[in-house]
């Protein structure tokens, strides 16, 4: 009888340990850490030094459309600030303007440009091996605000997101919000631009770009210059420069030379 009942309480000693460690078991593995989802990269891609000719190619260095993405003669800086979606502050070694990159990439399925740019992140890594942070600093900057008037465009009255394009020499842009706007203006200066308009919705623009243009071939400071005037002009919205918290990208690591494809 004894030995039943000693037999009895090991069973319940033996079944009461094995249920408490069932549930140390699957409380180990509902707390495991779970695997990091790999960064998006294009499904095929070739990098290249650029050569005279493929410099020579007239139009945007940069250009997208839905699953590819395609430089050409354009600087390992200006991949990166596209990559990262860093408008202007960069600090990394002087060659990165020097190096230039001619790239053709296609992802598996269609893709609209900012998950194009983290591929691209994805492809500097790799290929480039471009390593970075990001830190938040003070800096000069240029404030993105309202001129006395008011805006002169309008706001969207359709669905999606931000479209640009040109035409007869003026750039269109639907859809675009202002801190987009103010994002893609800082990318022709020496300085972030930020938003301080106060504007919440998303809007129409079309600014004629031919002053820009004719002032871009003959001096940087004149083309930055002819894009404040043509904003306030056009827009109505200054440039105004003050000192702001900004992110600053640093360039821990990059190679001059892509590897091979």
């Amino acid at each position: 009888m004894r030995n039943t009942e000693r037999l009895s309480s090991d069973m319940k000693t033996t079944t009461l340990f094995l249920v408490i460690f069932a549930g140390f078991n699957c409380l180990a593995q509902s707390q495991a850490p779970q695997s990091p989802a790999p960064p998006p990269a294009f499904e095929a891609a070739s990098v290249k030094l650029s050569t005279e000719e493929t410099m020579r190619i007239p139009g945007r260095r940069i250009q997208t459309s839905p699953g590819s993405l395609i430089t050409h003669g354009l600087s390992l800086r200006a991949c990166i600030m596209w990559a990262y979606d860093i408008p202007a502050q960069i600090v990394g070694p002087d060659w990165l303007d020097g190096v230039r990159l001619d790239i053709v990439a296609k992802a598996a399925t269609p893709a609209g440009d900012k998950q194009l740019y983290l591929m691209l992140r994805t492809l500097l890594t790799e290929r480039m091996g471009v390593k970075a942070h990001v830190e938040r600093r003070e800096m000069p900057v240029y404030a993105l605000t309202l001129a006395k008037g008011g805006p002169k465009f309008s706001e969207s009255t359709t669905e999606g997101p931000m479209v640009s394009g040109q035409d007869k020499g003026a750039l269109l842009i639907q859809r675009v919000s202002m801190s987009e706007l103010a994002a893609e203006v800082g990318r022709g200066f020496d300085r972030p631009v930020v938003d301080a308009t106060g504007l919440k919705a998303r809007y129409d623009i079309r600014l004629d770009m031919a002053a820009v243009a004719a002032a871009n071939q003959a001096d940087r400071m004149d083309a930055a210059s002819a894009t404040m005037t043509a904003l306030q002009e056009q827009m109505g919205l200054k440039l105004e420069g003050r000192k702001d918290l900004d992110d600053v990208l640093i360039i821990d690591r990059a190679e001059k030379t892509p590897t091979e494809n």
